[in-house]
């Protein structure tokens, strides 16, 4: 009888409630069945992490980010171009050839932005479902293929088709970059990687001005702006196959990582992001990310994201026909429109690093940088007409203000935790960015005098209300933040070992703090 006693004893000294003793003692190794756990079990994980040193994790970092952000800077730069081939075809015989009419051209620029705003969640949704890299490189292929066949195009509904559907094939790549820096850094890191490759934007913006230059020259007898569709379609067909075969679905299957490499990057996630890679999805997080008397951050976010997309979508679309405006041709117009292009990748750039660098900055830079938007803006409407100069002034003082957006879509991934309501975060802004590029193009006014006075009147009254809705923003997060430090000084425990690794989200932890540095 005794021996039986103290079989059962050893054997409930090993096993509690069906786990590990080890595990009970290590949270790292009792991750709740995840992915993320299965993998480290799967390894000697701890033996790893206990002799890692800081030069170690640095030079995983630099490994990092050699392999990834070539892959999403060159990703986004074709994505920026792909949607953006309308706006360069425009000043062709686009619209004679396709017989528009009335206000069909701004139906075929937000017929986009429909498809990217009903395929965007759900599309994320399913990017958990496959692995990441190949569903990305999937994606790819498919809207090269859909620009291929726009060049087909022969009227205003088969265009709208296929504006539409490039818009649904296209709406997953930023949130899942978005969810790819927040598998692979921690929450410090992340704004200045979100700005590495959101400056793709500007480089796309550039390259695919010189492509439209390019295929204006071109005389086969088939139109100029076929050729613009046909040409980028190729190049993105031959892009997604090679993301298809060098993007990771996570570090756990990061092949150009060591064994090691792959335990480090997995930890350091989990200590700095919690939730990040638990891919399982909690429909209470979901809830609570769309209350804005739970959380307001969602509908704020939402709020400056869409004023900021209205901007976008009026000057993304009009952009070289404004300058065509100024008495300029097609061909002299798609060449003047290039430097914007380069300005735009610049601010995205020098934002991300003085978001990165400047202490309690992120919101204060955002604001700054709609500055220059708010002058080009106004130039537009008190010069006249015969100062081409201030005007073209006013053209390049324009960019600036993508980079309060890219800077915002970082927030989500940084500012909130719980895997289910980062995505649902992320998904809030990305509704208020197809809206803001479905409202933009209505702003102009056909037949206005000076042309597309209307549009910048709404982008000034959009500059402020951002800059309004920012403040507010900042200051939900240092209210938040001295409420939890108040608890804390008061004795509150805030922290425990199990928090670190569970799937909780930032209302359900106490120790959780939001980065507005």
């Amino acid at each position: 009888m005794a021996a039986i006693d103290t079989s059962q004893h050893a054997k409930d000294e090993k096993e509690v409630d069906g786990k590990n003793l080890a595990e009970l003692e290590d949270p790292l190794l009792s991750l709740d069945g995840d992915e993320a756990g299965q993998f480290l079990r799967s390894v000697n994980s701890q033996s790893v992490i206990d002799q890692a040193t800081e030069t170690d994790y640095k030079a995983l970092v630099r490994k990092l980010d050699k392999r990834l952000i070539p892959i999403l800077f060159f990703t986004y730069a074709l994505q920026c171009i792909d949607k953006s081939c309308l706006g360069y075809a425009s000043v062709f015989t686009l619209s004679k050839d396709l017989g528009l009419k009335g206000k069909q051209y701004s139906w075929l620029s937000s017929l986009f932005y429909f498809g990217y705003l009903i395929c965007e969640y759900p599309t994320t949704l399913l990017s958990q479902k496959f692995p990441l890299g190949r569903f990305i490189g999937l994606a790819i292929v498919a809207w090269g293929g859909v620009l291929i066949a726009t060049a087909g195009a022969h009227n205003f509904a088969g265009m709208a088709v296929l504006r539409f559907i490039l818009g649904g094939f296209e709406s997953l790549i930023t949130p899942t970059f978005i969810l790819i820096n927040g598998m692979y850094y921690t929450r410090k890191e992340q704004v200045l990687r979100t700005g590495a490759w959101a400056a793709a934007n500007g480089f796309g913006s550039m390259v695919g001005g010189i492509i439209a230059f390019g295929m204006g020259h071109v005389n086969t007898g088939i139109s100029g702006w076929k050729w613009i569709f046909v040409i980028n379609g190729l190049i993105t067909v031959i892009w997604g196959v090679l993301v298809f075969l060098l993007l990771p679905p996570s570090p756990m299957h990061a092949k150009f990582l060591t064994e090691s490499e792959r335990v480090l990057a997995v930890h350091r996630i989990r200590s700095n992001n919690t939730g990040i890679l638990n891919r399982h999805l909690k429909w209470s997080q979901v809830r609570e990310a769309l209350n804005p008397f739970e959380d307001p951050q969602g509908l704020l976010l939402f709020l400056v994201i869409f004023c900021n997309e209205v901007l976008n979508g009026g000057f993304g679309a009009f952009g070289t026909l404004t300058i065509q405006s100024f008495g300029f041709n097609s061909l002299q117009s798609t060449l003047i429109y290039i430097p914007q292009g380069f300005i735009n990748m610049i601010c995205i750039l020098f934002g991300g690093w003085l978001a990165h660098k400047t202490p309690n900055g992120r919101i204060y830079v955002s604001i700054g940088m709609l500055v220059p938007t708010f002058i080009g803006l106004l130039l537009q409407i008190v010069l006249p007409r015969s100062n081409v100069a201030g005007l073209l002034t006013g053209v390049y003082l324009f960019p600036p203000f993508a980079t309060c957006l890219f800077i915002c879509l970082s927030l989500p991934g940084v500012n909130s935790s719980g895997y289910t309501k980062r995505i649902t975060l992320s998904s809030y802004a990305f509704l208020g960015y197809a809206l803001g590029n479905i409202s933009g193009p209505f702003m102009v006014k056909t037949g206005e005098t000076p042309a597309y006075r209307s549009v910048f009147v709404a982008d000034i009254i959009c500059i402020a209300l951002q800059a309004v809705f920012l403040v507010i923003l900042r200051i939900y997060y240092v209210r938040e933040n001295r409420r939890r430090d108040k608890l804390l000084a008061e004795g509150q425990v805030q922290n425990s070992p199990d928090d670190e690794f569970a799937d909780k989200t930032d209302l359900q932890l106490p120790g959780f703090r939001y980065v507005i540095k």
